[in-house]
């Protein structure tokens, strides 16, 4: 039977706090759970609504020094692949009118300040103005004015489950992705932009802190229309598109563009050495995905920086395979991070860099963006 959640109490600090509400695309639910069990199996799954999962965790792990210092341990969110936010829950709030559902926000509260206040919508089709439930908390409940250095950024959740509930909570915001309300990517697709394949760069770009060197040499697999190429070569990086379909006029013609119109089958492993990353993005199973890399990385001597790989899930019983990947990349020599974008759809996106790189890249990379 299901661990039930407690109704808010003012009585509960913060550190006491038991439950862990984890935002995630609609449809991941049983992706996410997969892995919580494999990760984390002492946790355990209490509420479950598309776009939000709830585990309880137990006392004696909330009581470790990384819960009760900061909030959520990073390893948790990247362990789940699936999350894209996880806070500690405080309650649940409920409620005929948002005022009512604020003033009962606000005595839960009691006397705590805040250093930021995110107010999300557990499923974004709810036509519900959340920014103006944030303006009436932020002026309800006066924001901490200093931070102390030393001191976590503590930013308070509202997550609006319905109409009429909300679930409170917290997470310390000190990283980069911890600003993101609700853990969405807050970058907008340019006017400009071919594709969306340029918003999804751009946020893997910016959550796994990917540092690109001016000049470098990039080749993406699976490049039709050139949504990626288009950002990469904003970045000043020297492109060769892989695809036997027609890249945007725009980008085709672009000084720093070279389209390779083929099948990345019928590239010639020798022509991948020139490359210091390798980005894929094809329309095709992950195990195919993962099969073209192989072919080019695993007898390589020169390999490239870095991959980037969105790997389609139209299954997502593959999920099941994501250690075997990590693995796999670990045999060519890359350490791995994986997990699914916020401007995405049914698929996640793999990041690996050479472990042999030098002690500078290897914390931008360690580092949560």
């Amino acid at each position: 039977m299901n661990a039930q959640i407690p109704q808010a109490s003012s009585s509960t600090p913060l550190q006491q706090s038991e439950f862990l509400l984890v935002g995630c695309r609609h449809g991941s639910e049983s992706a996410l759970e997969h892995r919580q069990k494999l990760a984390f199996p002492l946790f355990q799954k209490s509420y479950w609504r598309k776009g939000l999962v709830t585990f309880r965790i137990p006392s004696h792990i909330v009581s470790k020094p990384e819960w009760s210092h900061f909030g959520v341990p990073d390893n948790v969110l990247e362990q789940l692949v699936f999350a894209r936010i996880c806070i500690r829950s405080l309650g649940q709030i409920t409620g005929p009118t948002e005022d009512e559902r604020i003033a009962a926000t606000l005595r839960l509260l009691g006397s705590l300040k805040v250093d930021a206040v995110h107010v999300w919508k557990r499923d974004p089709r709810l036509q519900i103005d959340t920014a103006s439930i944030q303006r009436k908390i932020n002026t309800l409940n006066s924001l901490r004015k200093k931070r102390i250095a030393s001191e976590p950024n503590l930013i308070l959740n509202c997550v609006v489950d319905s109409v009429d509930r909300w679930w409170i909570g917290w997470h310390v915001g000190n990283a980069q992705t911890g600003q993101w309300s609700g853990g969405y990517y807050p970058g907008q697709m340019p006017p400009h932009g071919i594709s969306r394949a340029w918003l999804k760069l751009d946020e893997a770009i910016a959550r796994f802190g990917i540092q690109f060197h001016s000049g470098e040499r990039v080749c993406e697999l699976g490049a039709a229309p050139g949504g990626a190429c288009q950002r990469l070569l904003e970045a000043n990086l020297r492109v060769v598109g892989v695809d036997p379909a027609t890249i945007h006029p725009q980008i085709a013609k672009h000084e720093q563009f070279t389209h390779w119109k083929k099948r990345a089958r019928d590239v010639r492993i020798r022509d991948f050495g020139r490359f210091d990353w390798i980005l894929t993005d094809m329309n095709i199973d992950p195990a195919s995905t993962m099969a073209s890399l192989e072919r080019i990385l695993s007898s390589r001597p020169h390999k490239p920086r870095g991959i980037i790989a969105t790997l389609k899930l139209s299954d997502l019983s593959h999920a099941e395979e994501l250690d075997q990947w990590s693995s796999s990349c670990a045999s060519w020599g890359y350490q791995t991070r994986v997990q699914q974008l916020s401007t995405g759809g049914q698929e996640i996106c793999l990041v690996a860099q050479k472990k042999s790189t030098s002690r500078n890249e290897r914390m931008r990379f360690d580092q949560t963006s």
